[in-house]
């Protein structure tokens, strides 16, 4: 009988530049999805609240833990994301859905400059993870797991935190079971037609 368990996991940022409107989706194969976001993330930082994630282990488990991660850097050119396999047809959608989020969101970035504290650091992040929200929403309800990567969560991952370390040209997943990594691509960011 399968043992239903939980772990919890956070974000690093080692990619070099500011994080924004990160968005996670983990999927124990079609029992159990956990999506979040977070509205910035530094250089060198890690996300203070992390995702709850629950996965089985046991006798008579088939199912297995996916991941995917996008976001964005402040000057909101592309939407980076983890990447196993080529996701582009997956970003066609965002023609349709996207324009009208990122620009608000790159304008206010291109507001603050270099400087991403205070108040317009918030409204930044807050429209760059309503723009992230969009592009993994719809990833998280479907039943597919192509462009995901797998990395198995174990008995003793329970109760522990596991962290996703995001580099320049790679994602690494760390948890007390083992470590796995997988590619980044960027998207060029769809522009909004007038």
């Amino acid at each position: 009988m399968p043992d239903k368990r939980r772990a919890w996991v956070s974000i690093r940022n080692d990619t070099g530049k500011p994080m924004l409107g990160i968005s996670l989706v983990h999927k124990y194969s079609n029992v159990y999805k956990e999506q979040k976001q977070w509205e910035i993330l530094g250089i060198g930082e890690t996300t203070k609240d992390p995702l709850a994630v629950d996965y089985n282990t046991g006798f008579l488990t088939t199912g297995k833990d996916w991941w995917f991660i996008t976001w964005f850097h402040p000057d909101m050119k592309y939407v980076w994301y983890s990447s196993p396999n080529n996701m582009r047809g997956f970003f066609d959608f965002a023609d349709n859905l996207l324009p009208d989020a990122i620009s608000g969101a790159a304008g206010a970035a291109a507001g603050l400059g270099t400087s991403f504290t205070g108040g317009g650091a918030i409204v930044v992040g807050a429209a760059a993870a309503s723009a992230a929200k969009l592009v993994t929403s719809s990833l998280f309800n479907s039943e597919t797991t192509e462009g995901f990567k797998q990395h198995i969560l174990e008995k003793e991952d329970e109760g522990q935190l596991m962290e996703i370390v995001i580099h320049r040209d790679t994602v690494e997943f760390k948890s007390k079971s083992g470590t796995s990594s997988t590619n980044i691509r960027g998207a060029d960011v769809p522009q909004k037609k007038f």
